[in-house]
């Protein structure tokens, strides 16, 4: 059985490519076999114009999952609402905290989930939302990680992120997870920003699922002002999994892609795009 992955928005800057939007979010489609995800819903703009390009029907989603509560990844939270009245939202506590970005010498800038998208989530019936707990299965071969143990020393959240606005709280952002799903050759990772640090979230896929064998990793890794140290010793991490393909895209940093691309090769490392679809082969059963 075959199951696509669809990176449906991407991108730093707002531009228009053969009728795709780009904006600096992420949202990914994914379809394995009854199981239609999106996993999270880019800064909002970029959605509904790239849900129509790849003809992609909301109403059939079974699940919207939130990898974390950054505005970049929850902004299109009422664009997938509108369209679909059945499917579940799964977020981890804390997704909704104000917080913010406080960089030196720069004013505090807001970056969690805005109140309108806070206002849906806390409308829908109770049977519509899931706060994610501890790790659970969407399906038989589809898991969620639930919030990610920081057990890595050389990893952090990659920014400078506060839940106050004077920078005196710092926001380990406790709440991000991953999605995976099991492919007949091995586990396929999705990350939204990856906060948690990726080798402390592809450790805690290969615990949560019993297998070591690692396929594909697709997201944000959140590598842009990572440390040399810690893209070492990443690297090595990555180097011992030997995935089949590795898809960085959003918060990776373009120079980390570049770097990846050139470590490991361009059949391994692929850059995320605009409407790529990625066909998997799945086990029966989804």
């Amino acid at each position: 059985m075959t199951g696509n992955v669809m990176l449906t928005l991407e991108g730093r800057v707002k531009v228009f490519v053969l009728g795709f939007a780009a904006e600096h979010g992420f949202a990914v489609w994914i379809e394995a076999g009854r199981q239609k995800i999106l996993l999270d819903t880019g800064a909002g703009k970029a959605l509904p114009i790239n849900r129509e390009q790849c003809g992609i029907d909301f109403a059939q989603a079974t699940a919207l999952v939130l990898s974390h509560g950054h505005y970049d990844h929850t902004g299109g939270i009422g664009a997938f609402l509108s369209g679909n009245q059945t499917a579940v939202v799964y977020a981890a506590p804390g997704f909704d905290r104000p917080r913010f970005s406080c960089r030196p010498g720069e004013k505090a800038r807001a970056i969690g989930l805005q109140a309108e998208g806070r206002r849906q989530i806390q409308a829908l019936p109770p049977e519509r939302f899931h706060l994610v707990t501890g790790p659970l299965r969407l399906a038989p071969r589809i898991g969620l990680t639930g919030a990610i143990p920081r057990l890595c020393p050389f990893e952090d959240p990659g920014g400078p992120f506060f839940f106050d606005a004077e920078a005196t709280l710092p926001d380990p952002i406790e709440e991000d997870q991953a999605l995976w799903f099991e492919t007949v050759d091995g586990l396929v990772i999705l990350t939204g920003c990856c906060h948690a640090g990726l080798v402390n979230t592809i450790e805690r896929v290969r615990v949560l699922s019993g297998q070591s064998r690692i396929h594909g990793i697709i997201g944000g890794f959140h590598l842009l002002n990572a440390s040399e140290e810690r893209l070492a010793q990443t690297f090595a991490a990555v180097q011992d999994w030997n995935p089949a393909f590795i898809l960085p895209c959003h918060c990776t940093g373009n120079p980390v892609m570049a770097r990846l691309c050139a470590h490991f090769g361009s059949e391994t490392v692929r850059p995320g795009r605009v409407g790529m679809i990625l066909p998997l082969e799945l086990p029966e059963g989804l």
